[in-house]
């Protein structure tokens, strides 16, 4: 009994955990907060994004995701270079959250 209920608390537990998803697109709009982060909006959405907007937003915020401050301004500098270069943007979000918080994002030159 004790091995059925390990088990079964397991699998719910792996349905709280965030889930990273991978995005790749350029960036559309980068929209930034009074809490000190920022929202990114991309020229072609995700669909597991759960945001009912359209363009669909994807936030980056302290303490969401595991995301610092210190981070924060990291990514907003490589959203803007992004941006201005016309590069497209990759991202790593929790498709769990209806804000699709953030936690990694990368540029290919």
């Amino acid at each position: 009994m004790k091995k059925l209920l390990v088990i079964f608390l397991a699998f719910i537990s792996l349905n709280l955990a965030a889930v990273p998803t991978w995005h790749t697109a350029k960036v559309d709009r980068v929209y930034p907060l009074a809490n000190g982060g920022f929202v990114l909006t991309f020229k072609a959405d995700n669909a597991t994004c759960k945001n009912n907007s359209n363009p669909k937003y994807y936030y980056v915020s302290e303490g969401k995701n595991g995301v610092t401050q210190p981070a924060i301004a990291n990514f907003l500098s490589v959203a803007l270079v992004a941006g201005s270069s016309d590069k497209e943007l990759t991202i790593s979000f929790d498709n769990e959250s209806t804000t699709c918080d953030i936690n990694r994002l990368s540029i290919k030159f």
